[in-house]
């Protein structure tokens, strides 16, 4: 979270309602082009620049609802339960990522650099891929005789849907992230000089 700002109860709730909120008006933006989601983006982001709980709170609660609020059909409580762990590995990723001395550089840069995207990029991919992976088994886990064919079913099965989010996630990940992370200590540099004496 920025220094400057306390971290009451009060602002994590306003954070988080915020970034569910995003989540969800993106995730129904996005309807109609299957697992190209902008809400793992900003689950990471939330724990990038809040810390691991808001992360969490924000994968959670946006689950919560578009699990059950859901054209394309609501999920059942037991894979609703694989989907919100699945969403917790981005917030994983954005707070074990904040404490890194590449985090740190590019808190203290001025400006985009490529190195930032490779970074980024990597480390949302690996969390998508994980997420893929836990998911697409989930979905086989009680439609199969075993875990193994659980596994191996979803994957194969799962796959051309898994390929779109990783590679829709690598985009994301290595180049809005970083931006984001940039313009928001741009504007908390101007909101810390516009409110100073």
């Amino acid at each position: 979270m920025p220094d400057h700002v306390p971290q009451t109860t009060i602002v994590r709730i306003a954070v988080v309602a915020v970034f569910a909120a995003l989540a969800l008006a993106t995730n129904y933006a996005l309807i109609g082009i299957p697992n190209v989601k902008i809400m793992d983006a900003l689950v990471f982001l939330a724990a990038f620049l809040f810390g691991l709980k808001v992360g969490v709170a924000v994968g959670a609660s946006t689950w919560a609802v578009y699990g059950f609020i859901n054209p394309q059909g609501s999920a059942d409580l037991i894979l609703l339960s694989f989907l919100i762990t699945g969403e917790c590995f981005y917030a994983l990723a954005g707070a074990g990522l904040r404490k890194t001395t590449i985090a740190q550089d590019l808190l203290e840069s001025e400006r985009f650099q490529r190195g930032f995207s490779l970074v980024f990029g990597t480390v949302g991919l690996l969390a998508t891929l994980a997420y893929d992976v836990l998911t697409n088994f989930a979905s086989w886990l009680f439609l199969t005789t075993s875990p193994y064919d659980a596994l191996i079913v979803g994957l194969i099965t799962g796959a051309p849907f898994a390929l779109v989010h990783e590679i829709s996630n690598l985009v994301l990940f290595s180049t809005a992230a970083p931006a984001a992370i940039i313009a928001a200590k741009r504007f908390r540099l101007t909101q810390l000089t516009e409110t100073s004496p």
